[in-house]
């Protein structure tokens, strides 16, 4: 197995070690500090535990000891497992302040350690500035700057494979370049190494010896992450707010992220456990009439903008609609039929007529199923006689139907898309802004169902989710 560490430098990187103590170097002329050292001969040894407050502002006149106490506890973390490669961000700016010589120093440490493959790359030379205020897209991190980190992230990274480590530790430098290092080491990784952050706690701040320690989680990924997801789950994409979010699951105060995980599965028609009863305002995602399900995925489809989910599922309202009525049915009182939907029926007398119509036989048995087919349809909605479900059926005219067939048997090109909305919406299913639920053949369907606010469905949703999202846990 490869492992990759990349780390950034900055002034506190490489410290002198005077009288076994180690001392920072001053700021404000770290630069011509590391000047100094270069001209002479330097050594670096191992971090002492030791430090003196006291910043170096002359340069003793005794041997030049230099340490890398961050490196150490990278190092150190890593345990006798040295990194295969190293790639090191560093600046070398003809500034006082520059930390220019800290590329080097941390190079010839690693080599002394045994890690011969190191790659620096200067991001900054000269006069260069990270940003560029006047340009509005530069403003930050200059355009040209973001492309130098990204190459260099990349070679390294394509290198490795999916049972590669990669540990990021961007311990020094300026912050707005870190930033995106680590956000570009996460993306170059993708489906391929695993990526570890680590950072190394100020001395100052916590007590004893420099530890590397994994980074420790901020809640604002987790507040960006949830405004990221809500954003998505407005606009119908529940499935891409999953995703967006499910690196978080088992992320401590992360709680919301089962919310956007019901929805997920709700939205890809898997088993999944639904809301217990103390989540009773979501359990809408598992009605127990499959319509309302139907009727949902089609306004969030819409909402989505995906065509050829929304035609599918338009149709499929009507057929689960129909099927939440034959659930409800006494088939032994009011057919003379014996056995349940699932497994079929069977009859004590021959079928004949209509009630043959409605039934249809299992080839090489004497078992009967319902007959969903458009002869076996017509037939029950006569025997049924619902109002609402009849006046849905003529709306789901064979130009309609027969959409469903093109989603499903051909590919759904935009001509095909655009002329299924001009249908739908032609028979009242879609509004002209591409809503289901606002349709009064709709709610009359879920109403006579029992929902007595079908208007409200989605937006209901929304809202719950809306206010699980922003709530603390």
């Amino acid at each position: 197995m490869k492992t990759l560490l990349v780390m950034t430098v900055g002034q506190t990187d490489v410290q002198l070690v005077v009288n076994s103590q180690r001392h920072k170097l001053d700021g404000s002329t770290c630069g011509t500090l590391h000047d100094a050292i270069n001209e002479r001969s330097w050594s670096v040894v191992d971090a002492p535990t030791t430090r003196n407050r006291d910043l170096i502002k002359t340069l003793p006149d005794a041997d030049l000891k230099l340490c890398t106490p961050k490196l150490d506890a990278v190092l150190s973390h890593l345990g006798s497992t040295l990194p295969t490669s190293m790639l090191i961000f560093e600046t070398n700016r003809q500034d006082a302040r520059d930390p220019r010589l800290s590329g080097e120093v941390m190079e010839r440490r690693l080599r002394d350690r045994g890690v011969n493959q190191v790659k620096r790359v200067v991001f900054l030379t000269g006069a260069e500035q990270l940003e560029d205020p006047s340009n509005e897209v530069d403003a930050v991190v200059r355009r040209t700057i973001v492309a130098t980190l990204s190459d260099a992230i990349r070679t390294q990274v394509e290198q490795l494979t999916e049972n590669d480590q990669v540990f990021v530790a961007t311990t020094g430098g300026l912050a707005a370049a870190n930033e995106l290092i680590n956000e570009m080491v996460r993306l170059h990784a993708v489906s391929g190494p695993t990526v570890n952050a680590l950072e190394v706690p100020d001395r100052e701040r916590v007590q004893g010896e420099d530890r590397a320690v994994e980074e420790k989680f901020h809640p604002a990924v987790g507040f960006r992450a949830r405004w990221h997801a809500l954003s998505l789950v407005e606009k119908g994409n529940l499935l891409g707010a999953w995703g967006a979010v499910s690196h978080l699951k088992d992320k401590p105060g992360q709680g919301w992220t089962q919310v956007v995980e019901w929805l997920a599965q709700f939205a890809s028609s898997m088993p999944f456990e639904p809301p217990l009863p103390s989540d009773s305002d979501l359990m809408v995602l598992d009605h127990k009439r499959m319509a309302v399900r139907a009727a949902l995925r089609v306004e969030l489809a819409l909402r989505a903008g995906d065509i050829p989910r929304a035609v599918h599922g338009t149709v499929a309202f009507f057929e689960a609609a129909l099927w939440d009525w034959l659930r409800q049915r006494d088939f032994a009182q009011q057919d003379g039929a014996l056995g349940t939907l699932e497994s079929g029926f069977t009859f004590t007398m021959s079928l004949t007529g209509e009630k043959k119509d409605r039934f249809k036989k299992i080839k090489g048995t004497q078992v009967w199923r319902i007959d969903d087919f458009h002869a076996g349809v017509l037939a029950w909605l006569s025997i049924l006689n619902i109002t609402s479900l009849s006046k849905i059926w003529d709306a789901l005219n064979d130009d309609v139907r027969n959409l469903r067939h093109d989603v499903a048997h051909n590919e759904p090109t935009s001509d095909l898309m655009k002329e299924s909305r001009t249908r739908i919406q032609a028979a009242q299913l879609w509004s002209n802004t591409d809503t289901f639920l606002s349709q009064p053949l709709v709610q009359n369907v879920l109403k006579e169902l029992g929902e007595p606010h079908p208007a409200q469905l989605c937006d209901d949703l929304l809202s719950t989710v809306r206010k699980r999202l922003r709530t603390i846990d």
